[in-house]
C-alpha cells in the first residue's frame, strides 16, 4: 500500500512539472476582457476630417468640421484656434477663441462654428483680425475687419436760432494739452475789431477743457498797416508766458483767431514787440525778429471726446488745385488719425474699407461719392452718422469757393440713411464748440 501511494506521488509530481506548462494557454486568463478597454476619446481620428471655409454672413467668419463619424469630446479638443488683432495705430495682440463670443451648431458628421464678435467692449474699433484653425492635419485661415465708432461721437453744430446772441470764434487751449480749439463764444467789446479779438482772447468762455486764464497776453498798442497788425507787449505782462510752450500756444490761439475772423480788414502777418524792440526773450523766448504768417490752408476737423463731450478739432491738410485730392487728405485722417496727428486722441471717423470715388464741384457744391461701405456702418447709428456728415461739412467749408455737400453711393444721392434723413444740399453749421452760457 506505501508503495502505491509512493508511485501515484510520482506520477502526480510528473504531471504538474512536464505536462501542465506545455498546455498553459488552457488556463490562460485574457487580460483584456478583465481590464476595461481605452475609452471612444482615444481612437484614432476618424479616415477623413476636412475644415471646411464658409460664407461668414452677418459674422466675422464661420468654418464647418465635416467628418467620416461624429466627432468625439477628443477629437474637438485637438481643435486649435489662433488669432492676431492689429489696430489702427498698429498694434497687435494675440487672440484666442475664448475672446470671442460664438456659437457651435452640431449636426452628426459636420460641426459648425460661428465666429460673431469680440467679447472686449472698447471704445471704439478699427481693427484687422488673422486667424488660422487646425484640426489634426487640416488648417484654414481667415481675415476680418471690424469697425466700431466711438459712442461718444454726435454732431456738436448749432443754428442761429439755438444762440442766445452772434458769436465769434476764438481759439483757446485745452488744458493739460498743446491742442488749440476754436470756441464760439461773445466778442467782448472795444475799440475796434482787433480789441474785440484781444478782449475776448482775455476771458475765458464756459466750455469742457477751457482752463480761466488769459489765451493771450495784454497788448499796450495796436497797429493794422497793408495786411501786417503790429502788436506791443509789456515785459512786465508776461510773467504767464514766460515758458515757450505757454507763450508758443498763445500765439498759435491769436494766428488762429486771426484766421477766422469776419472783419473788413484781413491780416496776413502779425508783427511782435517787447518793450519797443524785437530781441526781448521775455515772450517764451519766441524770436520776435520774424513777422508770424496766417496759415491758410484748408483743414479737417477731427473729433475729440473728453469727459463725454465731442469737440472738433482743425487740423492742416495740403491745399490743391483738385478737389478730390483734398478730399482724399480728409477721408484717410477720418480712416487712420493716427497718422494726422502722431497720438491717439482721436477715434477713427471712418471705416477703412470706406472708399472716396468722386469729388466734383458744381457751382459751390460739392458732391462726393463713395463706395457702400459708406452707407453700412451709418445704417443701425444715426448719431454717429449725423457726427460723419457734420465732419465732413466743416472739412469740405474749408476748402476755396465750397459752400455744400451732397453725398451719393455711385450715382445715387443720399436723402436717408438708416432713420437719419439728410438735409440736402448739407451745409456747415453756423456755430460749433459753442460756449455753454450762450445756449437757448
Amino acid at each position: 500500500m506505501k508503495q502505491l501511494i509512493t508511485l501515484i506521488t510520482y506520477v502526480l509530481l510528473i504531471i504538474t512539472t512536464f505536462v501542465i506548462p506545455v498546455n498553459s494557454s488552457i488556463f490562460s486568463l485574457n487580460m483584456a476582457n478583465i481590464v476595461a478597454p481605452e475609452t471612444e476619446d482615444r481612437v484614432l481620428p476618424p479616415s477623413k476630417i476636412v475644415l471646411t471655409k464658409l460664407d461668414a454672413g452677418d459674422d466675422l467668419f464661420r468654418f464647418a468640421i465635416d467628418s467620416s463619424r461624429s466627432l468625439t469630446d477628443f477629437e474637438r479638443d485637438q481643435l486649435a484656434f489662433e488669432a492676431n488683432l492689429t489696430n489702427y495705430v498698429g498694434n497687435t495682440r494675440r487672440l484666442t477663441l475664448d475672446d470671442f463670443d460664438y456659437t457651435v451648431e452640431d449636426e452628426g458628421q459636420r460641426t459648425t462654428y460661428y465666429i460673431k464678435n469680440l467679447k472686449q467692449n472698447d471704445q471704439y474699433r478699427s481693427d484687422d483680425i488673422a486667424a488660422e484653425v487646425s484640426l489634426f492635419n487640416d488648417s484654414i485661415t481667415f481675415n476680418a475687419y471690424v469697425f466700431v465708432p466711438a459712442a461718444g461721437l454726435r454732431a456738436n453744430g448749432k443754428t442761429a436760432d439755438a444762440v442766445t446772441m452772434p458769436l465769434i470764434p476764438t481759439y483757446y487751449n485745452l488744458a493739460d494739452t498743446q491742442i488749440d480749439i476754436p470756441v464760439y463764444t461773445k466778442a467782448i467789446a472795444g475799440k475796434n475789431g482787433f480789441r474785440q479779438i484781444l478782449n475776448t482772447l482775455a476771458h475765458t468762455p464756459n466750455y469742457p477743457g477751457i482752463i480761466e486764464k488769459p489765451q493771450f497776453p495784454y497788448v499796450s498798442y495796436v497797429w493794422y498797416s497793408a495786411g501786417v497788425l503790429e502788436l506791443k507787449l509789456l515785459s512786465s505782462q508776461l510773467t504767464d508766458f514766460t515758458d515757450n510752450a505757454a507763450a508758443q500756444n498763445a500765439l498759435n490761439n491769436l494766428l488762429n483767431t486771426l484766421k477766422y475772423s469776419k472783419g473788413d480788414l484781413v491780416v496776413n502777418k502779425v508783427s511782435l514787440l517787447v518793450d519797443g524792440n524785437k530781441t526781448s526773450q521775455a515772450f517764451g523766448g519766441i524770436d520776435l525778429n520774424q513777422d508770424f504768417e496766417i496759415n491758410r490752408e484748408p483743414c479737417v476737423y477731427m473729433p475729440l471726446i473728453k469727459d463725454e463731450n465731442m469737440t472738433w478739432v482743425p487740423y492742416d491738410i495740403k491745399a490743391s488745385e483738385s478737389a478730390f485730392e483734398m478730399m482724399k487728405q480728409i477721408i484717410e485722417a477720418y480712416k487712420n488719425p493716427y497718422a494726422l496727428s502722431n497720438n491717439k486722441i482721436f477715434p477713427p471717423m471712418l471705416a477703412k474699407t470706406v472708399e472716396l470715388k468722386n469729388a466734383q464741384v458744381v457751382a459751390n457744391t460739392l458732391k462726393l461719392t463713395f463706395n457702400a461701405d459708406f452707407e453700412k456702418y451709418c445704417q443701425a447709428n444715426p448719431q454717429y452718422c449725423a457726427a460723419l456728415i457734420e465732419g465732413l461739412a466743416l472739412s469740405s467749408n474749408c476748402m476755396p469757393f465750397i459752400e455744400n455737400i451732397e453725398l451719393y453711393i455711385g450715382d445715387a444721392k443720399l436723402t436717408k440713411i438708416g432713420n437719419y434723413q439728410i438735409e440736402n444740399p448739407i451745409s456747415a453749421p453756423t456755430y460749433f464748440n459753442v460756449d455753454l452760457d450762450y445756449l437757448k
